[in-house]
């Protein structure tokens, strides 16, 4: 590790970073986290998006993290083994990267995701803003490319408690699934498990707000015992 923190800290590349990009600000972390050392950061407080370069010492690579909302993954596209590497994947792709952070692209999504006709749902018209006090983040009509093929097409999200469900579409299963973050702890659930959007639509409509309100439950009963 103490290499690789002595290469970052001469690379120029580093000191030429625009303080802003795409909306995005520019903070130097260079700081250990653990086993990785995070070199830096652009960060979207207003829409909850950030970005950030990091080297893993258990992998020996260099990785981005992105965080959209409560949910996180790392960009398979810049996984490099080195600097030079690294900073070319940069001046190629970042830019690009972080304005699709903030601006939804349609061209961004895959065929197979496309034909499931998810931006044409008109059920997607009647969720609900706000529900048991947590706030629609992600809608379909602009769905988030997140990671081993999942879109995330619904994100109703607490931030103050880290709480959220989430509704994604995975093209390689083809199926629709959820999953629940408690205070970020996944919690299994299978009531949105679907094949087609019409059985999406059946299991939302049953179970959308049941879900929501039961977690608002759990959220007030881990307050209360803190209390």
């Amino acid at each position: 590790m103490k290499k690789i923190i002595e290469q970052v800290n001469g690379w120029e590349f580093l000191k030429n970073l625009p303080a802003n990009l795409c909306g995005f600000t520019l903070i130097n972390e260079l700081m250990t986290c653990g086993s990785q050392y995070r070199i830096f950061t652009y960060h979207n407080p207003k829409y909850r998006r950030s970005f950030t370069i990091l080297y893993d010492k258990a992998t020996k690579d260099f990785l981005a993290r992105t965080v959209i909302g409560l949910t996180e993954f790392c960009d398979i596209n810049f996984i490099t083994g080195d600097l030079a590497a690294l900073e070319k994947v940069l001046t190629e792709r970042m830019e690009k990267t972080l304005w699709q952070l903030v601006n939804f692209d349609p061209a961004c999504l895959c065929t197979q995701f496309i034909d499931k006709k998810v931006l044409e749902w008109s059920y997607a018209e009647q969720l609900p803003k706000f529900l048991a006090g947590f706030e629609m983040f992600i809608s379909p009509a602009q769905p988030v490319k997140a990671l081993n093929g999942s879109y995330v097409i619904i994100d109703y999200s607490d931030f103050i408690t880290e709480s959220n469900l989430n509704v994604n579409y995975n093209i390689f299963r083809d199926e629709f699934f959820g999953e629940i973050r408690l205070r970020r702890t996944p919690v299994m659930t299978a009531d949105f498990d679907a094949k087609t959007l019409p059985d999406l639509e059946e299991k939302l409509k049953v179970g959308l707000s049941a879900t929501l309100e039961d977690l608002r439950l759990k959220l007030q009963g881990i307050n209360q015992v803190n209390a």
